[in-house]
């Protein structure tokens, strides 16, 4: 280890070699009991003194921080409930062409004879062919 890379990780570290990591501690060990080693770690002492002291959070602050970062969460989620999901148009128009297409089924099977005639012919292509002028343009 330099003494280069001595001074960057009492920098980062601190001054208390426990702290650094476990793969820099022989050399780093080795470099502390030389004076310029000692020296640069008594100048970490106030960060030493920073890193061992634990924050001063109040209740009150704690419960301010945890209620804004539950309000984040909730003003981030745009989606609607499940249940008004379901009622909105865009949702109920399968739903509504399925029906449909049941009770035009349906109305056909009574409606039209077990024999085909010309009326009933004619019936049917007229709904076919109004519902495909209607629905799809003119084709």
């Amino acid at each position: 280890m330099t003494p280069e890379r001595f001074r960057e990780l009492a920098e980062i570290w601190g001054g208390d070699i426990e702290r650094w990591p476990k793969a820099e501690w022989p050399a780093a060990r080795e470099i502390a009991r030389t004076d310029a080693g000692s020296a640069i770690l008594r100048e970490q002492h106030p960060l030493d003194a920073l890193l061992a002291s634990a924050p001063d959070v109040s209740p009150a602050r704690a419960d301010r921080a945890a209620l804004a970062v539950l309000g984040a969460i909730a003003a981030s989620e745009s989606r609607p409930p499940w249940y008004r999901r379901w009622l909105q148009p865009v949702s109920l128009l399968p739903a509504g062409s399925l029906a449909c297409s049941a009770l035009l089924g349906i109305w056909l099977a009574g409606a039209l004879p077990y024999h085909q005639d010309e009326q009933a012919v004619a019936t049917v292509a007229a709904v076919f062919d109004a519902s495909v002028i209607s629905l799809w343009g003119n084709q």
